[in-house]
């Protein structure tokens, strides 16, 4: 049996730290129990390894915790690099704790090729597993990922680095031939790392789309052409509710162009909304008619949308009720026949009445129609014959039902719609920007975690890329005893990463 005891800085609903009392007791084979000042607060099966914390990022999760739907107190930080005692051996610890991940036995989520939607999951610094904000950590030894190559100020950004790569395959997989322009709005501590994977992604499939960063703070232009960029748009008023003239600059040229906001209207075939903002989603509507592809995680509403978070975890899209739309399925491992959800408040007109009654008497899909309510019901009845007690579609035309799809109650972190399905919307009810930008033909597609082995390989096959995007990204370290500081620097403008480094203990 192990058994270690430190102090670590606790994060509080009131985004302030408290220094608190851990002891972590027990072994790989056997469990462990993990004590709060004395007092039991998480009880693990086997399958964790004690690992001593390296270093540790500070991301916008970090910073918008507080907003999470996640309790607090807890010990966060999921960017880690971590160290084996007897060996030495460092690595990045993928951050979702699943039970694949622990060596046991799959559930049907893990069974259709999502483990980490699965809802008994854990995750690090996010949900209850202690992060790396702590001196220690227990990790699943399935989220151990040899370093490899990597040296520790690449090895910290692998983990918001294969959650960039990842958005940028969603959005582009199988359509990037007909993408010429991309923005990425927003473009600090994960909206460069998405300039970088598109970058990345560019060069290794030999594309030729434009990388456009859009900013409201002028001291990032030259990191957005460091990260790939190829133009910056600099808008000082960026986010307020009349946005009107701004400046456009060219990688190698010390000219700044003026520029109307206008001229920006539709413009782009895909935005990667990385900013953070509650205006981010109403700025992204403005530069594309086509897709916006979502990757921030701040815990507020925008639009009216109240779950917005919580769809970027599930990895679930928005998109108008479409002849094609079971063309539209990513990521998961389907049977062939998809079930959907269809409010029984909304009207279909004739054309969308066809579009499902053919796709029925096919065989290609499964209806049912009612409320939220009964729909919840349905899910847990013997009637629901889906892999997954979810369904693969909902069909909805309002703002309410659209937050109600994605968290029917409020005390489960569960959608009407499994995880990568979609939400259909027909014509709206009630005046909404987005979802009137939706009936128009837009996509909202989101996404969040990526695969750390496939992304390290394709890192190898580039020497040098990241520790050149680690040179340029990472500008403070900070000791851990100095957690508290080390957060408020993350916060300030000038500071686009800070890391955390834990001394030997």
């Amino acid at each position: 049996m192990l058994e270690v005891r430190f102090n670590a800085y606790e994060y509080n609903s009131d985004d302030t730290f408290t220094n608190t009392l851990y002891e972590m007791k027990g072994s790989e084979e056997s469990g462990w129990k993990i004590f709060r000042n004395t007092d039991l607060y998480l009880e693990l099966g086997k399958g964790y390894r004690l690992l001593k914390t390296e270093l540790c990022g500070i991301c916008s999760t970090d910073l918008d915790r507080r907003f999470l739907p996640f309790a607090l107190p807890q010990i966060i930080g999921h960017e880690v690099v971590a160290s084996d005692f007897i060996t030495g051996k460092k690595y990045v610890l993928e951050i979702n704790d699943t039970v694949v991940s622990r060596g046991e036995e799959g559930d049907n989520f893990c069974n259709v090729g999502i483990p980490t939607h699965s809802p008994t999951r854990m995750v690090l610094g996010i949900d209850r597993l202690p992060g790396g904000f702590g001196p220690y950590i227990l990790a699943p030894k399935g989220t151990l990922i040899d370093v490899h190559q990597l040296e520790d100020l690449e090895a910290v950004l692998l983990e918001p680095f294969a959650a960039s790569l990842h958005g940028v395959e969603v959005s582009l997989s199988g359509k990037a031939e007909n993408i010429q322009r991309v923005a990425v709005l927003g473009p600090r501590r994960l909206g460069s790392l998405v300039i970088a994977a598109l970058d990345l992604y560019r060069k290794k499939n030999q594309l030729e789309y434009e990388i456009v960063s859009v900013l409201k703070h002028k001291g990032l232009v030259e990191l957005s052409f460091q990260m790939g960029a190829d133009s910056a748009l600099y808008f000082s008023d960026l986010g307020k509710e009349k946005i009107d003239s701004g400046l456009a600059y060219q990688k190698q040229s010390n000219k700044a162009v003026p520029i109307q906001w206008s001229e920006y209207k539709d413009y782009f075939d895909l935005v990667f909304d990385t900013s953070g903002s509650i205006s981010g989603l109403e700025t992204s509507l403005h530069l594309t008619n086509k897709e916006i592809h979502r990757k921030t995680t701040n815990g507020q509403a925008s639009l009216d949308i109240k779950h917005l978070t919580e769809l970027v975890v599930d990895e679930i899209s928005i998109t108008n009720l479409r002849k094609d739309f079971l063309d539209l399925i990513w990521g998961i491992q389907t049977s062939g026949t998809s079930s959907i959800f269809v409010s029984s408040l909304i009207n279909l007109d004739p054309a969308q009445k066809e579009i499902l009654e053919t796709l029925e008497k096919e065989n290609r899909i499964r209806i049912f129609t009612g409320s939220i309510q009964e729909a919840s019901q349905f899910l847990n009845s013997e009637q629901f014959e889906g892999a997954l007690p979810r369904f693969d579609f909902a069909i909805i035309d309002s703002v309410s039902e659209l937050d109600s799809v994605i968290r029917p109650d409020p005390r489960e972190e569960r959608s009407l719609v499994r995880p990568r399905g979609f939400i259909l919307i027909t014509a709206p009810t009630e005046s909404n920007s987005f979802l009137e930008w939706i009936v128009r033909g837009g996509i909202l597609s989101a996404s969040r975690c990526g695969d750390f082995i496939r992304t390290r390989e394709l890192l190898a096959s580039q020497p040098g890329f990241l520790k050149s995007v680690s040179n340029h990204l990472i500008q403070k370290e900070f000791d851990s005893k100095e957690i508290p500081e080390a957060y408020l620097n993350a916060r300030k403008p000038e500071n686009i990463k800070v890391v955390v480094r834990h001394k030997a203990s």
